[in-house]
């Protein structure tokens, strides 16, 4: 099975529980979202290594991000540039490390 290609890659980090963060963590796989940044939001996946969480006030991981529509998320996604992780509600925070060379 291919990898899938990343249209940037940002550090995540979920609010705690006690915050009106999640309740769980996010575990191994397929994780889908909405990324919210410029008062715009859109809709974005990762893949949380097998073995591997992402828990609500633990530390930050970095993951490769895919957009559903990448040529409307991409101007928005900037270098550095912070943004919110939607479930409903903003139940983390993130940080653009790099983008995609072809984005």
């Amino acid at each position: 099975m291919s990898k899938p290609v990343a249209d940037i890659v940002a550090e995540i980090r979920l609010h705690p529980t006690e915050v009106n963060g999640r309740l769980s963590s996010i575990c191994s796989g397929e994780y889908r979202c909405v990324l919210g940044i410029d008062s715009q939001h859109f809709s974005a996946r990762w893949i949380v290594p097998v073995g591997e969480e992402l828990a609500p006030g633990g530390r930050p991981s970095t993951f490769g991000i895919q957009f559903l529509v990448p040529e409307a998320a991409l101007p928005h996604f900037k270098v550095g540039a912070a943004f919110t992780v939607w479930e409903g509600k903003e139940i983390g925070s993130g940080r653009v490390l790099s983008v995609a060379r072809n984005a």
